[in-house]
């Protein structure tokens, strides 16, 4: 449906919704018409565009006010991002496609596929056609990166779970410093970048976690991103300051890659200086071997 200036709904118990445009012959028409109804109409200023209902809420999925300016900065405190209005309506088409527990969330450049699957390979069937349907849609042309935050019904372990879903989170809060650091340090819960031994290489089963950082990154790139690295106490210091640093760095390279602000982002190898726990033990050297993510105002 299409609306402009103001729209007018009556309301009649729960079920049915009657909707006119207010002003012009229409409006003046569905005022006439009100008079003789026992319902109460009640206008309120949408943008022109095109609207549908999600079942709570009016989407609006087409342009922008003429005279307003089209690009707002991605990631501000005081405003909360809506999800784009393709992504509530492809959700919707989820259970004919056979995943009726699944569902999308999208602030592009970022798309997270969420939902509680019944098992893994429902979940991995799921997250596959969804981002299939994804990338097939041209109204979401926007949308660069699509993250797995789909979790399993009976997941005994965290790791089992898809890591995008804090950027659901962040992406109906908006992208504060807070919201941003919570979105890192929640996503990284339970999770370590695994990489090849000895080797600034990150491993292919780190590779949704990664996504899901990056999509964190992008969603945030007016603040100052630091990937911090850090090693165990084995080896020599020079040797963990060296692949701390360098590890670091390709995480920072795999984020420029997908598309965050090369500006946004600074890698910095600790090495072993910065243990978690002291202990020299292969519990305490698990924990120490970690990337950190910190986010503070841009310079």
């Amino acid at each position: 449906m299409k609306f402009s200036g103001l729209l007018a709904g009556a309301v009649s118990g729960i079920a049915m919704l009657n909707l006119a445009a207010c002003g012009g012959e229409d409006g003046e028409a569905a005022k006439a018409a009100s008079k003789n109804s026992a319902d109460d109409v009640q206008c309120v200023q949408l943008a022109p565009g095109d609207y549908y209902w999600d079942g709570s809420n009016f989407v609006v999925s087409g342009p922008a006010l003429p005279g307003k300016a089209e690009t707002a900065p991605r990631s501000t405190a005081a405003s909360v991002p809506a999800e784009s209005g393709w992504a509530a309506e492809m959700e919707r088409s989820f259970p004919d496609l056979g995943f009726p527990w699944m569902g999308l969330h999208a602030r592009e450049p970022v798309a997270v596929l969420t939902g509680i699957a019944p098992d893994a390979n429902a979940k991995q069937t799921g997250f596959a056609a969804g981002k299939a349907a994804v990338q097939e849609n041209a109204a979401a042309s926007g949308v660069t990166l699509i993250v797995d935050g789909i979790s399993l019904e009976n997941a005994e372990q965290v790791t089992q779970n898809g890591p995008g879903a804090a950027l659901t989170t962040l992406i109906q809060k908006g992208a504060s410093r807070q919201t941003c650091q919570a979105a890192f340090n929640e996503t990284m819960e339970g999770r370590t970048i695994l990489f090849q031994s000895n080797l600034a290489i990150v491993s292919p089963t780190s590779q949704s976690l990664l996504d899901a950082l990056t999509g964190v990154a992008l969603l945030c790139e007016d603040h100052s991103i630091e990937i911090g690295g850090h090693t165990d106490s084995r080896g020599s210091n020079d040797y963990n300051e060296i692949i701390s640093q360098q590890r670091a760095d390709a995480v920072r390279d795999y984020m420029i890659e997908k598309g965050v602000d090369p500006d946004a982002l600074t890698a910095k190898g600790y090495g072993e200086s910065r243990p978690l726990d002291p202990a020299e033990n292969y519990k305490a050297w698990a924990k120490n071997r970690r990337m950190e993510f910190k986010v503070s105002g841009r310079r």
